[in-house]
């Protein structure tokens, strides 16, 4: 049936709609509405926010790590890992970037943290020094992820954003909960005593929507 003559048929005399009648034509234009918005989300695709956890953690909720009186939280967010590290053991605690890398589909790569220029040497990074009861927040970035085109600089992302294709054919990115995705291998200096940490990265869940989660987290 056309629209104009479910409209003819809706009409009381008077010349207006009826309640009931109203909130049948409310519920056909809000079908339209979101019969279309599929339509878009499959032309478009669409946008994920990941949460992540990692294989070394005690926690299957996020990346956490504690030893010897130091805590360590991994958040990785699209194109780097933000962390804070808390100490509380009996002396300072070094970060060696040096000696730190990250995998990615058998790619190794130095890494650089915040306030260190893309542009600088990895290896004449100096340590990232944290004091008895002392705290740091920053993050870190593979250079892997650093490209150039055209002497212009960007930042790919370390996991997909986004559907390539139409939405209704890219469920596998809803897939990868629990795949191993990347590895970040930190070098951390406790009590005098360098530890060689391993820490793999797997989603534990992922949430879908129509716009971008990039600086809303």
């Amino acid at each position: 049936m056309a629209k104009k003559d479910r409209l003819q048929l809706l009409k009381q005399p008077g010349g207006n709609l009826s309640l009931m009648a109203t909130l049948l034509l409310l519920i056909f234009v809000f079908q339209g509405c979101i019969t279309s918005q599929k339509m878009m989300d499959a032309v478009h695709g669409h946008y994920y926010q990941y949460k992540f956890s990692m294989r070394e953690s005690d926690s299957r909720k996020k990346a956490e790590w504690e030893k010897q009186g130091v805590k360590l939280l991994l958040v990785p967010d699209y194109n780097r890992i933000n962390f804070s590290l808390e100490n509380h053991s009996d002396g300072p605690v070094e970060i060696i970037w040096t000696k730190s890398s990250m995998v990615q589909l058998n790619d190794s790569s130095a890494v650089i943290h915040g306030g260190i220029s893309l542009s600088s040497n990895p290896r004449a990074q100096a340590p990232s020094v944290i004091a008895k009861g002392q705290h740091l927040q920053d993050f870190i970035l593979p250079l892997l992820l650093i490209q150039i085109n055209d002497k212009t600089l960007s930042i790919r992302d370390l996991y997909p954003e986004k559907d390539d294709e139409l939405s209704e054919k890219n469920d596998w990115i809803m897939h990868l909960i629990g795949q191993d995705l990347f590895k970040l291998y930190l070098v951390v200096k406790i009590n005098g005593q360098e530890n060689h940490l391993a820490f793999t990265f797997y989603p534990v869940e992922i949430m879908r929507g129509a716009h971008s989660f990039k600086n809303k987290q």
